[in-house]
Order: C-alpha cells, then structure tokens, then sequence
C-alpha cells in the first residue's frame, strides 16, 4: 500500500545527497585483484567459446556502448507468465541460445520451438555492479559463493559478483545445453584457443595470448597452475568485472569541484533529482542505487515475484532491485522487464509505461504493495518538464563516455556475432505442414569440428535431404513444381524428430576442416522434407548461403 515516508525521505535525502563519488569495490578476500586474473577474466567474458555452441559470451549481453547492457533487448520477447507471445505480459530480455539436447542436436523449446530462447528479463547492467552487495534483479546472488563442483564455501563474503558470474554458463536458456557440466565447460576451455572466434583484440590481451596462448597457460599465470575449475572461473570473471566502473562522468567532475563539468540544464536536473524529483530517495547518488529492492508495480507480481522469489531476501511481492543510473543514458531499454522506452526518446512523454509517466503517475498499473516512497509526483506539482529535466542529467551528465567509446576500462574485442552478417536466406520455399527451414545459429568457421545445422519441417517425424551446392539459382528452377534454389552437388538424407504437433526437427553434423580456402566462396543449402500435407508429398525450404569464417 502506498503510504508518505517523510522522515525516512528526508534522511535518505539527506544521506545520499552528502554522499561522494563512490570509492572502488573491495574484493572478498578469498580473491585478490591482480593484473592475470582481470585479463584473464576480460578474455573469459568476450570469448564466445564459453557457450556450449560458441554463440554467446558474457560481453553479448553486457556490452558497455550500451551501458553495459543488452542492446538486442528492444526486440527480444518473452511471453510472459501467461506463456502466449502477443499478449499484455510479454518482457523484454535477452537472447540466448537455440535449446539443445545434451549430446548438443537441437531441441524444440515450449515456449520459442525453435528459435533463440529470450530471459524473462532484461539484462541488468554489469557497469558499476562491483558497488552492490546483491546483484541480479532479484538479488539472489549473494556475497556467499559456493563451489558448484564440491559444494564447499569458498567465500562467506563480498562474492556477489562471483557468485552471479557461475549461473549463465550452465543455463540452458543462456550458453549450454541440458545438463552442461563443469566438467564439460573445463575440457572445452582446455582445448580452445582463447578468442579464436573474436577480432580487433585490444592490447593488453593480445600481450596476454602472446605469452600464454592457451587457457590452461592463462589460468597458471592468474592462478599459479593450469587447473581451470568453476571457482577459478568466477574469480576471473569478477575481478574484471570490479574494473569495469562508469567514475569519470560529468557529475563526478562536478562533484570534485569542477563547476563546469555539467551544462546548466544537468545541473537543473540534478536539482530537481535531489529535491521535488524525489529519485535520490532510492537512486543516492555515488552509486546512484541503494543496493535495495522496491515495489514499482510495473505488472501484476503474480507475474514475477521478483525478490520474494528468493526466500533469502526480504520483500514484497513484485520487487526489484533498484538499478544504478549511471550510464542509463546509453540503455536500449529500462525497467526489468525492459517495458519503458530509453531516456531521450519521444515515446517518453506518450508511452504510459515509461519511466517518465510511471513516476509521474506515482507507479505502474498495478496498486498493490507499492513502496513508501513511491508517490504521484503529478500530484505533487512535478510536472513532465521537470521529469524531462530529470532525465536528461541522468541521460548525460551520468554517462561516462569512456564506455559509449569503448575506452579503457571498457575496451574490448569484436564478437564474431557482431562482426558477421548471419546467413542470407533467398528464394522460395514450398510449405507443407509448416515451409521447411534451417537453424543455423552455430558459427560456421574454418576448424570447427562440431559445425551443425539443424532442419525442420513438418508436423511430425519425417526424412528431409539437405542439398549442398557451391552456386545457387536466383531465381529458383522449379522442378514438379519444386522450387529449386541450389545447384547441389551432394545430398545429406536426415532424419526429423518430432511429436505429432509442430515441425519436427533434425540436426546435421559436419565437421569443418581448418582450411583458410573455405573463406573465399559460400556454401548453399536447401533441404527437400517428405510431408503430406504439401503438393506431392514433398515440402522445400528456401535456400541458406553460409560463409565457412
């Protein structure tokens, strides 16, 4: 329920307003900073290798030109509680891989079949999270890290960071398939070369691989032996991690004493931010966060409970941790459920779930168990100017441009996801049941020796015959009114799983030889499937053009 808090206001007011920039992150003591381990720990979180199916690293998610957030986020949807995509509950989060069986062939997922699989929520920022005691939205990663592989404290304290570094790497909706272990994840790392999908490495870790241009070499140089284990893992990842503070923004200079850091209109936003704004109540200002959770009522909690989810964490159902400010102005969305639009759009004065009107209203549409300090600003003489004002000082004067630069602390390399082009699909297909189609999201470059390519089609368990050629026809030959888009050469006859529902699929393995002469020319593809549904019996995908690269 919602009720006035004028005392405790005043005294966060109070509180956060004499608060300086904040001081650095200190690190549990069971885990030490030290040049190795941070640049281990930046290899780590860029190399897509650490995926089951070398498609996602930890930077593709948290990418600090985008305030170390995801910027896929605008278009990454969830269904919701409810499970149906199209409907008023639907998030936005983060892609994550195509499900995967555990001997690693495609699966169809119940909620995105078989499609790249979303998070109910939107990636939170990993700029600055070194300041928090809880991280996730939920808070459920604590300072207590556990050793998933022997069960053993390792750390009682401060390991928030480390702790939440462990969950993605096993999630089955982020970068493994079923029943991904530790033991896997270890003998992957063990026979790859660091970065080996990734471009344009920054300096420190191209010295780094010079040295040591293996994993096992890296973890010796951070650790003092070759031993890669989870801990180790965590460790590396969060000592990185802690370097990664927006601290050089306008406000901080202005803070220090440089009058001019900020424009005028952020020092009016600033202002108002401390006093009829009313936001330096839960946002104080050095980590512009405090490290707590609240209820916005953004949607019905019975949707996500947020941090009543975690029996460890005290709060109200629909809860969420308030996120740092910093660098919010380089955030695609905002909110965990990634429902506002981000500060500087025009769709911040009409959308009626922007962070602007949800202040202004004084929540979301759902009363109960607002927080204290929530109250209808509107109400209260803040007009949407004021909010505006606001929000530009936090859009500007809360940016470090060393991350919207990609400047050191934040430098980083390429991702191959980001750097290629994903397959082109041409032509025509025929439908049946369902118009065959490929799932090609695994990366197919020289030397991958678990290079797959999964077909589906159907509505049932059927054959296809994946055609490859070295040209294509633009436009299709059609052949018994067959839509040709590839001149194969040879065939692969597949067999598709399926239930009796839904198009069944199948996952077609071919290693790739380490040949740099398999980068000058595409490959085509076009799978052929038996369906009864289609003309004939036979249904035709169109075509793929894959790069080996």
């Amino acid at each position: 329920m919602r009720a006035p808090l004028p005392q405790l206001f005043v005294a966060a007011l109070v509180f956060a307003a004499a608060s300086p920039a904040q001081a650095p992150p200190i690190p549990p003591a069971e885990n030490p900073t030290t040049p190795e381990k941070v640049t281990l720990g930046k290899i780590l979180f860029w190399d897509e290798q650490l995926s089951s199916d070398d498609s996602v690293a930890c930077g593709t998610c948290h990418q600090p030109a985008f305030g170390g957030a995801d910027p896929r986020s605008a278009a990454s949807i969830h269904p919701g509680a409810d499970r149906v995509f199209g409907t008023a509950d639907d998030v936005r989060g983060s892609f994550g891989i195509v499900r995967q069986k555990t001997n690693g062939d495609f699966a169809r997922d119940a909620l995105f079949g078989l499609g790249r699989q979303v998070t109910p929520r939107v990636a939170n920022t990993v700029l600055g999270a070194a300041w928090h005691q809880r991280v996730f939205w939920d808070m459920r990663a604590t300072g207590e890290l556990v050793d998933p592989e022997s069960g053993a404290i390792v750390a009682p304290f401060g390991a928030a960071l480390e702790t939440q570094a462990l969950a993605p790497i096993l999630s089955t909706a982020e970068m493994g398939h079923e029943g991904r272990t530790w033991t896997e994840v270890r003998h992957k790392l063990e026979q790859v070369a660091p970065l080996a999908l990734a471009s344009a490495l920054p300096a420190d870790v191209q010295a780094a691989l010079q040295q040591n241009p293996g994993y096992p070499g890296l973890f010796a140089a951070a650790f003092g032996d070759p031993a890669i284990t989870a801990v180790r893992i965590a460790f590396a990842l969060a000592a990185y991690e802690r370097t990664l503070l927006p601290d050089d923004t306008p406000w901080d200079r202005f803070m220090a004493g440089q009058t001019n850091a900020m424009t005028p209109a952020e020092q009016d936003g600033w202002a108002l931010f401390q006093t009829s704004g009313r936001c330096i109540a839960c946002h104080w200002a050095g980590t512009f966060s405090d490290d707590e959770g609240h209820v916005l009522g953004l949607r019905p909690s019975v949707e996500d409970p947020g941090i009543a989810l975690d029996a460890g964490v005290v709060g109200d159902p629909g809860a969420f941790k308030t996120p740092t400010l910093r660098n919010a102005g380089l955030r695609p969305r905002l909110f965990h459920n990634g429902q506002s639009p981000p500060l500087g759009d025009p769709a911040q004065l009409t959308d009626p779930a922007s962070t602007l009107n949800v202040y202004l209203d004084g929540g979301g549409m759902d009363p109960h168990f607002l927080d204290g300090f929530l109250l209808p600003l509107g109400q209260l003489g803040v007009t949407a100017s004021d909010l505006l004002s606001i929000q530009e000082f936090v859009r500007t004067g809360l940016t470090d441009q060393r991350a919207a630069l990609r400047l050191p602390p934040f430098d980083h390399p390429d991702l191959r996801s980001t750097v290629l082009p994903p397959p082109r699909v041409f032509g025509q297909g025929r439908a049946g049941a369902v118009e065959p189609f490929f799932v090609d999201t695994v990366p197919s470059f020289p030397g991958n020796d678990d290079w797959k390519l999964g077909v589906a089609a159907s509505d049932g368990p059927t054959l296809a015959l994946v055609a490859i050629g070295r040209s294509s026809f633009e436009p299709p030959v059609h052949v018994l009114g067959i839509p040709w888009n590839v001149q194969p050469l040879v065939g692969q006859l597949l067999v598709l799983q399926g239930q009796l529902t839904g198009p069944a699929v199948g996952t077609w393995r071919l290693p790739l030889p380490d040949a740099p002469w398999l980068a000058q020319v595409p490959f085509y593809f076009q799978a052929i499937a038996f369906d009864p549904h289609a003309p004939w019996g036979l249904a035709a995908s169109k075509g793929a053009e894959i790069f080996v690269r």
